[in-house]
């Protein structure tokens, strides 16, 4: 057995045989021979006053580009929370300023947002708009999903995203969440509005053209092809590195995997967008079994940095989005990308071993996005899934009885039980409206039963 299985091997076995619990012994010492003073936290300091993040120049483009961008879909909103519900509530303009300002004060200079994430455009406008125009780049979309698609309908849209985010041209303009040659003839086709896009581009009202993608890897050559890009947006972290899971019962049986829709982009020269390159946050907070074997390889790194890592260690990859909800993300990123430090080869290998590990959790991959709502009977279906990737090595245990095992369902039916009657699972009725909504493509009233059948059943 060669060296990569046999290492592999070895940390599944050290997983397996203590999932959860704190990790060691000579098992992961033949993993790692120097391995001593383990922390228990993984340790990060923040960037020093005056520090900039790292940067990539794209002579394709002209532009020279902070390697971390600011995705604003899940900005603070002034109930205090973030995520994807941001596009739900009114956001908190101060808090957005603060951190605008300390981004671009350390050299971020790309911000994400979209006509479909509530009032990000505005609120992101209105913290832009203070500082000068060269110091940061716009990216919007034309989230024309949910319809009307139609000339008119997307013309409008353009024009009302420049007005909210007060500038009179988009830097980076993405055809939002193609999945295949069908969605993009029916919603820019078939009713001219890209070639209306390519007359904007030509006039300068949009400088670069791009779209971000949530379909399969058989689709994805298809869209690539039918233009001339100038950068492709992908979900891409280590976890999806070798397959995107879409969780079981969501059908379809088609394959996406991170690494294929990398490679054929950067195959054919086209600068690589990264969204989700934390797995909407799962990737930051994975089990304490997953978490002691990274620290054990990395003991200066957290989960977060990890995932960061792996992506900005990637060459094709233009700008690493992070969609951060407040100040204390926002500085441990900026220090991550100070300063890079790019994990070689043998740390990506490693980090796909991880994946392993992750996935063995059977953790619903729900990246927190909120496209799926707001549910019509009133779900939280994004909180339901947080609580039970919380414990869902504990929830799909061989051994129930295992203390701590035990103790992980009692939180877990804790957490569900503390949701507001009415958001929890069982009052899920499956209509199904949440379903082509989902970019993860995930059978959410499949797993909304399962976890009404698990509470009842603690």
């Amino acid at each position: 057995m060669d060296d990569k299985m046999t290492r592999r091997e070895a940390l599944k076995g050290l997983f397996f045989a203590g999932m959860g619990l704190a990790v060691g012994g000579p098992l992961l010492h033949s993993v790692r021979a120097d391995a001593a003073g383990v922390p228990a936290v993984s340790p990060w300091e923040e960037a020093p006053e005056g520090s900039r993040i790292d940067t990539r120049t794209w002579e394709k483009m002209g532009e020279t580009l902070g390697m971390l961008g600011l995705g604003c879909m899940r900005l603070p909103s002034r109930s205090g929370g973030g995520g994807g519900f941001g596009r739900h509530q009114p956001l908190d303009q101060e808090a957005v300023n603060e951190m605008v300002d300390y981004a671009i004060a350390h050299g971020i200079n790309y911000f994400d947002t979209a006509p479909a994430y509530g009032e990000s455009e505005v609120v992101t406008g209105r913290a832009l708009s203070r500082h000068p125009r060269s110091s940061y780049k716009i990216a919007t979309k034309i989230s024309n999903m949910n319809g009307p698609a139609t000339l008119a309908a997307g013309k409008e849209m353009f024009e009302t995203s420049l007005k909210n985010l007060q500038v009179k041209y988009i830097d980076f303009l993405l055809l939002h969440n193609l999945q295949n040659i069908g969605g993009f003839n029916s919603r820019f086709r078939d009713n001219k509005l890209f070639d209306w896009l390519k007359q904007q581009k030509a006039a300068g009202r949009i400088k670069h053209l791009g779209f971000s993608f949530h379909g399969s890897n058989a689709e994805f050559p298809a869209l690539v092809d039918l233009y001339d890009w100038d950068f492709v947006q992908i979900q891409l972290n280590y976890a999806d590195w070798k397959e995107m899971s879409r969780g079981w019962g969501s059908g379809g049986g088609s394959v996406t995997n991170s690494e294929f829709l990398y490679n054929y982009l950067v195959g054919k020269g086209i600068p690589v967008l990264v969204m989700e390159p934390v797995k909407g946050g799962a990737l930051a907070s994975v089990s304490d079994g997953v978490a002691a074997v990274m620290r054990e390889r990395h003991p200066d790194l957290t989960p977060a940095a990890n995932a960061l890592t792996f992506v900005g260690s990637l060459p094709g990859v233009m700008v690493t989005l992070s969609g951060m909800s407040n100040m204390a993300q926002l500085k441990e990123n900026v220090s991550i990308f100070t300063g890079f430090k790019p994990f070689d080869e043998k740390e990506r290998e490693f980090m796909l071993t991880v994946a392993d590990l992750y996935k063995s959790k059977g953790q619903i991959p729900c990246t927190a996005c909120a496209y799926c709502m707001p549910c019509p009977a009133g779900v939280n279906i994004p909180g339901n899934f947080k609580v039970f990737n919380s414990a869902s090595d504990a929830l799909t245990a061989a051994d129930p009885n295992r203390k701590d095992v035990a103790d992980k369902r009692k939180a877990f039916l804790k957490l569900y039980n503390d949701q507001e009657k009415g958001t929890r699972a069982d009052a899920c009725v499956g209509c199904n409206a949440c379903v082509p909504k989902c970019p993860q493509h995930i059978s959410i009233p499949q797993h909304m039963q399962r976890i009404k059948e698990l509470a009842a059943s603690l």
